[in-house]
């Protein structure tokens, strides 16, 4: 008899506290935020994917007034800028002129990654020599083409920067590493400026000491006054 009065208790605790954990579950969202703080527990910070930034005339008069902010005498140490404003600000210098209406009509865009900046964009490859340029390999490469490149940043000296080319494709094609400085030099070319053929050189203030890249971030740094 008493063994099964027993039972009996123990299915009746097992019931209720079954209900208890259900019910626990179904209200966490109301209970479990102060049991969190009580104890000390903070939530897991949440992590996004960094993504590809529009590359616009519009971002490099955003790297300009940044810029000019760290110039200012109570300038801040650095500052963070957007990679398709930075990148924007580059290509402005590469090629002496305006980010051009038409590569932002091709959908140019650039994304910081770890340590590296990716640019992608729609090439005519009558701009990079003609099809003629690629040899046997020009029949795959008519017309316009998706063009992306992967690098990273160097500073070369005092007001010189480069992007050094470490990864570029052609539409499906990926070039050897051999390939990337005599193209790159098609489309822009070096004139005395120092740093490698496999790189895009461009202009920087003295200003600025230092870039680094981060997934999501670039940040400029200032150099001593």
């Amino acid at each position: 008899m008493f063994g099964c009065m027993r039972r009996i208790v123990v299915l009746v605790v097992f019931g209720l506290l079954l209900v208890v954990g259900i019910v626990a579950y179904i209200t966490r969202s109301r209970w479990e935020p102060a049991v969190r703080e009580k104890l000390g527990i903070r939530p897991l910070a949440t992590t996004t994917a960094p993504a590809w930034e529009p590359v616009t005339a519009a971002g490099v008069a955003r790297v300009r007034t940044a810029i000019a902010t760290l110039r200012r005498p109570t300038g801040p140490a650095f500052i963070n800028v957007q990679v398709g404003d930075l990148v924007a600000f580059a290509i402005d210098s590469a090629f002496h002129g305006t980010v051009s209406a038409r590569r932002e009509s091709n959908g140019a865009e650039a994304l910081a990654g770890e340590n590296t900046i990716s640019i992608r964009t729609i090439v005519n490859m009558k701009e990079v020599g003609g099809d003629g340029a690629f040899g046997p390999l020009g029949s795959l490469l008519e017309g316009d083409q998706r063009v992306e490149v992967r690098g990273r940043i160097e500073l070369t000296g005092r007001g010189n920067g480069q992007l050094r080319i470490e990864r570029m494709a052609l539409g499906n094609l990926v070039l050897p590493a051999a390939a990337i400085g005599p193209l790159l030099q098609r489309i822009a070319p070096r004139k005395g400026t120092p740093g490698s053929t496999a790189a895009i050189a461009f202009v920087l203030p003295a200003a600025i000491a230092d870039i680094r890249v981060a997934p999501g971030r670039i940040t400029l740094y200032r150099g001593a006054r």
